[in-house]
């Protein structure tokens, strides 16, 4: 399966993902690239912040002109696309004929392969296929990335039953998610994994819905709370976790900063998850390579490959955590900037060569929420 090249190269971008063990982001199928150097020391000279942000517009211009087509790619995949460019992510449909939203096209009740939701006794439900790079592989992975992309809880989602049309709203997967929390889990897992849960129920967290230091039931009548969730994520840490634990510290970031700007203590599960995420920075600038890309083996332990492909997956992923968790200081230091640097350069070397959705995606993600951060949202929306 293949994604339509660029308007400018003719090579495609492979995106039939197969799963290779506990992943978020599976590895999709295997392609040939072209053998690349040992990581060399960037350049001495630092781009200048006007070359930077030119360099971030490209990269993020470049990856938002691979082409999906209905035909062709499956749900997990467009997710991914979504999560980094929302309602603006271009899918072509009818035979190639037309480009439309992706996100519209979903949320009008369109066909897809992977996309299944079915009404429930709290609204809606998505379809869980375990490890699955076609449909949602993890709990709540669509509501987690889609919360990601300005979704809103009252948007309109429409899907069939029965050959009629019912008109639902996206709040009722959060709901479904409440009620399910704890009890999905697959192959026998002792808990439920909450890294997509959490970055949902942070994103729409407020003093009206989900607040911070609420309670709720779900469906064994057990109360769950979002420290209780915080603990266990970062009691589960990153060893063996999606992504070299990549989804997992996102999460944990956004419900922290969302939880610092109540100005309360960090306590408990709070604590534990607060010194998770800062090793896990500290770790990732450790093994950061001497060409400014992040580790293959991302949080874990120095790495580094000859393929594109698996720097753009690594160093796009940890990007995308530092990217959101870092002071907004940090985001202007030397280290990080080579990172952008790397990745950018990266993205712009594989523009005409198949790489893997699962990382390029996370990467521009990631390049979106540090050029927001650091130079400021575009005036106005991409045409």
């Amino acid at each position: 399966m293949k994604l339509a090249p660029l308007r400018f190269v003719s090579a495609l971008l492979f995106c039939s993902a197969v799963a290779l063990g506990i992943a978020g982001c599976e590895k999709d199928v295997e392609v040939s690239l072209p053998s690349a150097d040992a990581p060399k020391p960037a350049d001495d000279k630092p781009l200048t912040d006007a070359e930077l942000q030119a360099a971030v517009d490209e990269a993020i211009d470049t990856t938002a002109n691979r082409v999906l087509d209905v035909d062709v790619n499956n749900a997990w995949q467009v997710v991914h696309g979504i999560l980094a460019y929302g309602n603006d992510l271009q899918l072509t449909v009818d035979k190639k004929s037309r480009k439309t939203s992706a996100l519209r096209w979903l949320f009008d009740g369109n066909a897809m392969n992977g996309w299944t939701l079915y009404p429930t006794e709290k609204g809606l439900g998505a379809e869980l296929v375990p490890g699955s790079s076609a449909a949602q592989g993890h709990a709540d992975q669509w509501i987690g990335y889609l919360s990601q992309c300005g979704v809103g809880l009252d948007d309109p989602i429409i899907i069939t039953v029965k050959g009629e049309k019912q008109t639902h709203k996206f709040r009722e997967l959060i709901e479904q998610a409440k009620w399910d929390i704890g009890t999905v889990r697959p192959h026998g897992t002792p808990n439920q994994e909450l890294t997509w849960t959490l970055m949902a129920f942070a994103e729409y967290s407020s003093p009206d819905y989900l607040p911070l230091d609420g309670t709720w039931k779900n469906r064994l009548g057990e109360d769950w709370t979002f420290e209780r969730m915080v603990d266990m994520e970062a009691e589960a840490g990153i060893v063996g976790a999606a992504c070299g634990g990549a989804h997992r510290l996102y999460a944990l970031a956004e419900v922290l900063k969302k939880y610092k700007a109540t100005g309360k203590p960090l306590t408990g599960g709070w604590a534990k998850a607060d010194k998770l995420v800062n090793d896990s920075i500290r770790a990732a600038r450790e093994y950061q390579q001497p060409d400014g890309g992040f580790s293959t083996n991302k949080f874990q332990r120095s790495g580094s490959s000859a393929d594109l492909d698996a720097r753009i997956d690594s160093t796009g992923h940890v990007l995308e955590v530092l990217a959101y968790a870092l002071p907004d200081e940090e985001l202007k230091s030397p280290w990080f900037t080579r990172a952008v640097t790397f990745l950018t350069k990266t993205i712009d070397d594989s523009k005409a060569l198949p790489v893997s959705c699962g990382g390029l995606y996370h990467g521009a993600h990631g390049l979106i929420i540090y050029r927001d951060r650091r130079f400021g949202k575009p005036t106005a929306a991409a045409e």
